[in-house]
C-alpha cells in the first residue's frame, strides 16, 4: 500500500494497516524532515540515508520503507528534491522553496 494512502486515510475495500505501521511511517517522515531542516545542504542517496540520518528508533525500518517515505516526500508533498546522478545514484535533499511548510509541519506533528 502505497505510504499516502497509510497517511491519509483507507478507501473502500483495503486492508488496515495497524496503527503501529502508520507510526512506522510517520516518525521515519519526521526524522528525514527534521534533519534536512537542521543540515539544508545535505543530500544523500536512499541507502546513505538510512545508514547516516536516522536515529536508533527508526534506523531498524527497511530500506524499502524508507524510500518509500522519501519518494512521498518528494511525490506527493514536494517537500525534498531528487536527483539522478549518473545510471545508479540517486540523491535526495530538501526542496528550499519549501522549507517553511516542512518547519510547519514538522511543529504540529511535534504537538500530536
Amino acid at each position: 500500500m502505497p505510504v499516502l494512502q497509510k497517511l491519509k486515510g483507507i478507501k473502500k475495500g483495503e486492508v488496515v494497516e495497524s496503527e503501529e505501521s502508520r507510526g512506522d511511517y510517520l516518525l521515519l517522515i519526521r526524522e528525514i524532515l527534521k534533519h534536512v531542516v537542521k543540515h539544508p545542504d545535505a543530500k544523500d542517496t536512499a541507502d546513505g540515508i538510512h545508514k547516516f540520518w536516522l536515529s536508533s528508533r527508526t534506523v531498524h525500518q527497511s530500506s524499502d520503507k524508507v524510500r518509500e517515505v522519501l519518494e512521498y516526500l518528494v511525490e506527493k508533498k514536494g517537500w525534498l528534491t531528487k536527483k539522478v546522478s549518473g545510471a545508479l545514484v540517486t540523491l535526495y535533499g530538501l526542496n528550499k522553496d519549501r522549507v517553511h511548510e516542512v518547519e510547519s509541519f514538522l511543529q504540529q506533528a511535534g504537538n500530536e
